[in-house]
């Protein structure tokens, strides 16, 4: 993972496995005593099932993953014979009926809780100037999992990078399940990203999604999940948490200056809860025929960044909401998102008006492993002027754990935003591998 980049030193090396280590062993304590899940082998491992089970193409969840995951992390209705790798026991059950004089029972995986999400990319974008496409750029990276489950009211995920600088914490996420269908969570929470099937860089460079609202940098939240009949069903997610702004320090202020709701109703598919029921377009992937509406509120005291900073886009919003519709028939999934940020503040605290997001996105899948998608997206305001784009591409599941795929981003800026934002227009290529 350090192509291009020459041999790290030997002191660099020792600083970074002790940071994994120490990650290890931190996580490790709080999973003894005591999100968002992607595409984690860890999972496939426990049950012995392919990664399409709960996936369309990694990490995009399919009707039976969403339930996965509205259950703790768990399948629907678990039991005993879904569990291929069993616990190791923490305790005999009868000290239930003894506590508080004996340690409550529990459980640890039988196996090591690892897994890694392995990508590279490389993108070729277009020189303003002379028109030609050079200054190749490569990206490579190692994502590093923890994930599982602890007896049935208990899960946890974690995440790190790995690269040729550095070794950066990612999420750290435990989860309570008072039931399925109802579940606690505290540390990197937020609203779950509508992740697009073709982008192997969603929310980490100038390709972010417009219309991404801001999160809460750790905070706590409640998932509450749940059918309509025999298929499609509703969910509630709300939360509190730190601001995101990273113009504040974020081991400063009021823990819950921050507020999020999310809701969705879903119309047909696999139920939110129970992961069966409706008409299945493409059985092998699990894309259900369906139709899910969304809506989502933003309120901070202090204002956060979206994750489209990374556009260039300057400026922190305190109110912000959106609305999102998405709709499988058959081998196509389309995506409609809306968002509208009430303020856009600058570093000086002038508010500059609002900003409007727009996207919008079609996938056609010509087998279970090779599908095309076009993406559109639109964002503007007065303070960094308006940014579109289009993006074709295609991607290939070469197996169920590993994507290939190439997409071009084609950029339109107004007089404004050529002042402001780094976006051009470009080729990338990318591969991913879970293991």
């Amino acid at each position: 993972m350090t192509k291009g980049a020459g041999p790290l030193s030997a002191i660099r090396t020792r600083k970074i496995w002790s940071f994994i280590f120490l990650m290890c062993s931190v996580v490790s304590l709080f999973v003894l005593w005591s999100e968002e899940s992607s595409a984690i082998p860890a999972f496939a491992r426990k049950y012995h099932t392919a990664c399409s089970t709960c996936h369309l193409a990694f990490p995009v969840r399919n009707g039976f993953g969403e339930a996965f995951r509205n259950n703790g992390y768990r399948f629907p209705n678990d039991d005993d014979e879904m569990v291929k790798e069993e616990p190791i026991p923490l305790g005999q059950e009868a000290y239930k009926k003894v506590f508080p004089d004996a340690i409550w029972p529990s459980d640890m995986p039988n196996m090591p809780s690892l897994g890694f999400l392995a990508q590279t990319s490389v993108s070729i974008p277009k020189d303003p100037i002379t028109g030609k496409y050079k200054d190749t750029a490569f990206d490579e990276e190692l994502g590093v999992f923890f994930a599982g489950t602890v007896t049935r009211q208990i899960s946890y995920f974690a995440d790190f990078a790995l690269n040729s600088e550095s070794a950066s914490l990612g999420r750290l996420i435990l989860l309570w399940s008072f039931k399925p269908g109802v579940n606690l969570a505290l540390g990197d929470v937020g609203f779950p990203e509508l992740f697009t099937s073709i982008s192997s860089r969603p929310n980490g460079d100038r390709d972010s999604y417009s219309t991404s609202l801001p999160n809460p940098n750790r905070g706590v939240e409640l998932r509450i999940a749940g059918n309509t009949g025999d298929s499609g069903g509703y969910s509630l997610l709300a939360g509190i948490g730190r601001n995101s702004s990273p113009l504040d320090d974020e081991h400063t202020g009021n823990f819950a200056d921050t507020r999020y709701v999310r809701a969705t109703y879903k119309f047909g598919g696999n139920g939110l809860l129970s992961g069966v029921g409706g008409t299945i377009g493409i059985p092998a992937i699990g894309l259900d025929n369906s139709i899910t509406f969304g809506a989502n509120y933003y309120n901070s005291d202090k204002g956060g960044e979206p994750s489209t900073a990374d556009l260039g886009l300057n400026g922190r919003t305190k109110n912000a909401y959106g609305g999102d519709i998405t709709a499988n028939y058959g081998r196509f999934r389309a995506i409609a998102q809306y968002s509208r940020f009430n303020e856009v503040i600058d570093e000086f605290g002038h508010d500059w008006g609002g900003r409007t997001a727009l996207a919008l996105e079609g996938d056609y899948w010509i087998y279970p492993w090779l599908y095309g998608v076009i993406r559109y997206e639109s964002i503007e305001d007065k303070l960094n002027g308006k940014i579109t784009k289009i993006i074709p591409g295609v991607a290939a599941l070469l197996r169920a754990n590993a994507k290939i795929g190439i997409e071009y981003v084609a950029v339109t800026l107004n007089d404004l935003a050529e002042t402001n934002s780094p976006a051009l227009n470009s080729f990338t290529f990318f591969a991913q591998l879970g293991f």
